[in-house]
């Protein structure tokens, strides 16, 4: 037996809005202490092996691949006390900040090296990012169940800015606090906002019904509507190049700088050198503050005007972007690059608004099935991204083996991503405005 969200009487709040987004904010941070936190942390206790390194990167973050499945089961399982969202989110969240203790506990305990700690962080590390997804995918499901249309662009589009923060900026900002605050203090305040943030969903109401879902029924019903594969291409190409944008720009920017050599820079040198990351928090704390203002902005666009609108500001804004950082500017005038971060970051924020916004109104077309239908529109998006990111990466070595001009390198890279991320314009063309839109003729 499921439960369906009864709408009709439900009064959503915008102190909804800030609990959701707390809790994607600690989410962010989750992972971002995975891909940035920990290896600084493996590299203080001695040598590390890369490879080791790059399996546990990749080991830990393999249940958000699997969001479709626990999408299946917060829509079909829930309780009749809870509903069927908020066991999912605190019980899943409370896990992850548990694992938090347990894995501190275990560092404790345990004679420590690079290779010991490495593999507590890889097995037990999975467990806390399954806790993560898993409470993320409720979350998905939750807002799309109690958030009226009006409010879809500006909802998501705050929700989704404040994981980017914990995702961008998290990881910089703690390793400028390792100065002063024990690694494993930081681990156990993570583990604990995680579950106290999670507690706080309970204040939200869920005015749900017990029904008989048939998510048989609903996944064909889904696969069988040609609307839909229309919809699954747009989030393929949507974030395209969002596994990379702000990788290259953090680099970009710290070569103009002059913190890192142009001879033989690569990516991997951000995640080497421990110096490089007080420069790099400033970088992605400014691009976060772009990344905030670009998803109110674009959030609110696409409730009041017209989200076609705003999806076309995103790509335009997003090809400006990085065609501001091909401008030749003096050395004098580098720090000009740090308010380029800014509208950089901006522009991914404006894109998951519109983003956003458009696929969750699809979603709700689904009442039954709603984060099913959305945990689908984000496994493409994680697709999308993995091959944006791929190819971005080919491009760069591929350029870098035959051209040393780093500018000439860097331009190449740019333009090459604006390339792929105005690809979305060809799948969104074929979308059914109505079906997206709040107003058809806005």
């Amino acid at each position: 037996m499921g439960f369906l969200m009864e709408k009709s009487n439900f009064d959503y709040k915008f102190k909804y809005t800030g609990i959701f987004s707390l809790n994607y904010f600690i989410q962010g941070i989750n992972q971002s202490i995975f891909t940035t936190v920990i290896p600084v942390y493996l590299f203080t206790l001695g040598s590390v092996d890369l490879a080791g390194l790059s399996f546990m990167l990749s080991f830990v973050l393999v249940p958000f691949i699997l969001k479709f499945f626990f999408g299946l089961l917060g829509d079909k399982l829930g309780t009749k006390r809870f509903g069927r969202r908020k066991p999912w989110i605190i019980g899943s969240a409370s896990f992850s900040g548990v694992m938090w203790i347990v894995i501190t506990a275990v560092l404790l305990l345990t004679t420590i090296n690079p290779a010991t700690a490495m593999m507590i962080f890889t097995y037990m590390g999975f467990l806390v990012v399954l806790g993560v997804a898993m409470s993320d995918t409720a979350m998905d499901g939750f807002i799309i169940d109690i958030c009226p249309k009006e409010l879809l662009g500006r909802t998501t589009g705050m929700v989704w800015a404040f994981r980017s923060l914990g995702i961008i900026v998290g990881g910089p900002m703690i390793l400028l606090l390792l100065d002063f605050i024990h690694v494993f203090a930081i681990f156990i305040s993570v583990g604990l906002l995680t579950i106290v943030f999670s507690m706080i969903i309970f204040t939200i109401k869920h005015p749900e019904s017990r029904v008989s879902i048939d998510l048989k029924s609903n996944l064909k019903t889904i696969v069988k509507e040609r609307e839909n594969l229309k919809v699954f291409g747009f989030s393929f190409f949507m974030a395209i190049v969002d596994g990379v944008i702000f990788v290259f720009l953090a680099l970009f920017i710290l070569i103009q700088l002059g913190f890192v050599d142009a001879v033989g820079a690569t990516t991997s040198v951000l995640e080497e050198d421990i110096s490089l990351y007080g420069p790099q928090a400033v970088i992605t704390f400014l691009t976060g503050i772009g990344v905030l203002g670009g998803a109110l902005i674009g959030g609110y666009v696409a409730d009041k005007k017209s989200r076609r609108l705003s999806l076309y500001v995103a790509v335009l804004l997003t090809a400006g972007a990085l065609l501001l950082l091909l401008i030749p500017l003096p050395s004098i005038m580098s720090w000009i690059l740090l308010i380029f971060a800014v509208i950089v970051g901006s522009s991914s924020g404006w894109s998951n608004s519109a983003f956003s916004a458009i696929t969750t109104q699809y979603s709700q077309q689904y009442p039954e099935t709603p984060s099913t239908y959305y945990s689908i529109c984000t496994s493409f998006v994680n697709f999308g991204t993995q091959l944006g990111l791929l190819l971005t990466g080919l491009v760069f070595n591929s350029v870098a083996t035959f051209i040393s001009d780093i500018i000439v390198i860097f331009s190449i890279v740019f333009i090459t991503m604006i390339i792929l991320s105005s690809l979305v314009l060809i799948p969104f063309s074929l979308l059914t405005r109505s079906k997206y839109e709040i107003r058809v003729n806005s």
